[in-house]
């Protein structure tokens, strides 16, 4: 594409001395495709892709490769054949390379890969999930398992790119299996393939999602199970009738019909002003969720950070992000800040708080990052951060906790747990 900009280029400004540049892009475009489309013919091979599309991409693939050559070489000697035919040859090439590029985004990234996340666009629209009425009319494959399924399977088990030949885009495709068989077998959770391999260690040539994509949480994996056993993996079963963490789980995922609007509502502009005049500094992280961002940096506490920290309950459930290090905030603290029930990062570092006090967060059931830099802490206090099972990130730098205490190796397999050594 750069050679032919800079024929271009050259034709317009009559450059000639820049003919040999074009020779060399030409030259090392055609050796790149080349090697692009051996490497593209021997993935196809491995499985996974397949149809119509894979048909063109191939064909168009090395015809790109064979005008590629044929255009360096046409231009290389120029004075040998009329600048129309070799004009003529930049042009196809270009057509081309946009065909097989085009076809193998379609393959990667799924047909509609241009305008699935285009504004305003059909298949924007398409992309959300139903809307719904109210909670009890969810149905837990549609509105729970299935946007699970999106986000974390599809993206390798659809039409246009099915490996393990395992289509997961709708129940239907999803109960006839893949290569090996079924993936799941109703009411039985230990002989499902699917629940088989999500639990897998990381490393395991079997775990699914490969290829380095992000894992299913925890909770993911106990709704697909839930479904499976106790759903019995029937489609139309309520969301109503799961386990209540489950639900609750859920419920905050799920389109209901004026969520949108209620969120945005709640954010109180002459809240956050409040908060802002006495020494918070506020950040708006999302308008859908109305969720927030408050820091309390240490030179507005003033010694005053626990009536400060009374100041927030108003919005404790717009908080997702709370930093108070080093602010002086003391064990009867933590009590409020447990009642902050959607935080998922709390900064607490280089404050003056123990075991008694962080036995108080155990109940912050959507903490995913907790910063204990610095403070009193000790291995016997981190029993009760074991039990916040969303948790995925816990720095103890500068506390008496080491690598060898009990609860660390406990938690090592699902938490990262960072000492600063």
């Amino acid at each position: 594409m750069i050679a032919v900009f800079l024929k271009v280029y050259i034709v317009l400004v009559k450059k000639a001395v820049l003919q040999e540049a074009v020779n060399f892009c030409l030259f090392l475009g055609a050796v790149s495709a080349a090697i692009a489309a051996l490497l593209g013919f021997l993935l196809s091979q491995s499985g996974g892709y397949e149809g119509e599309l894979l048909d063109v991409h191939l064909t168009a693939g090395w015809i790109t490769v064979a005008m590629s050559w044929t255009a360096w070489w046409v231009n290389k000697n120029e004075g040998k054949f009329s600048k129309k035919l070799n004009y003529i040859l930049l042009g196809v090439l270009m057509i081309t390379l946009s065909v097989a590029g085009h076809f193998g985004g379609s393959l990667t990234h799924g047909e509609d890969y241009l305008t699935a996340y285009a504004p305003f666009g059909n298949n924007q629209k398409a992309n959300r999930q139903r809307l719904l009425a109210n909670a009890e009319e969810a149905e837990v494959f549609t509105d729970v398992i299935q946007p699970i399924l999106k986000s974390k399977c599809q993206s390798c088990h659809r039409a246009g790119k099915m490996k393990g030949e395992l289509d997961m885009t709708s129940f239907e495709s999803l109960m006839v299996g893949g290569e090996n068989g079924p993936v799941l077998i109703p009411a039985d959770t230990e002989n499902s393939e699917l629940i088989r391999r999500v639990k897998l260690p990381s490393d395991h040539d079997d775990f699914m999602p490969a290829e380095g994509k992000k894992p299913l949480t925890e909770e993911e994996i106990q709704w697909i199970s839930w479904w499976i056993e106790k759903g019995n993996a029937d489609p139309k079963v309520l969301l109503m009738q799961a386990d209540e963490e489950l639900i609750a789980w859920a419920e905050p995922r799920l389109n209901i019909m004026g969520a949108e609007k209620s969120a945005v509502s709640n954010i109180d502009t002459a809240q956050i002003q409040g908060l802002e005049r006495v020494g918070f500094r506020v950040r708006v992280l999302s308008q859908e969720s109305a969720a927030l961002d408050i820091v309390l940096p240490a030179e507005s506490a003033g010694g005053q950070a626990s009536e400060l920290v009374k100041a927030l309950l108003p919005v404790k459930d717009q908080v997702y992000w709370l930093t108070l290090a080093g602010v002086g905030i003391q064990d009867s603290d933590l009590t409020l800040i447990s009642q902050f029930k959607n935080l998922q990062r709390l900064r607490l570092e280089n404050n003056p708080i123990t075991d008694r006090g962080i036995s108080s967060l155990k109940s912050l059931t959507n903490l995913e990052v907790l910063n204990l830099n610095g403070t009193k802490i000790s291995g016997a206090g981190l029993g009760p951060i074991a039990e916040i099972k969303t948790l995925r990130s816990l720095y103890l730098w500068n506390t008496s906790v080491n690598s060898q205490e009990d609860w660390v190796k406990k938690m090592s397999s699902a938490v990262k747990v960072v000492f600063g050594e």
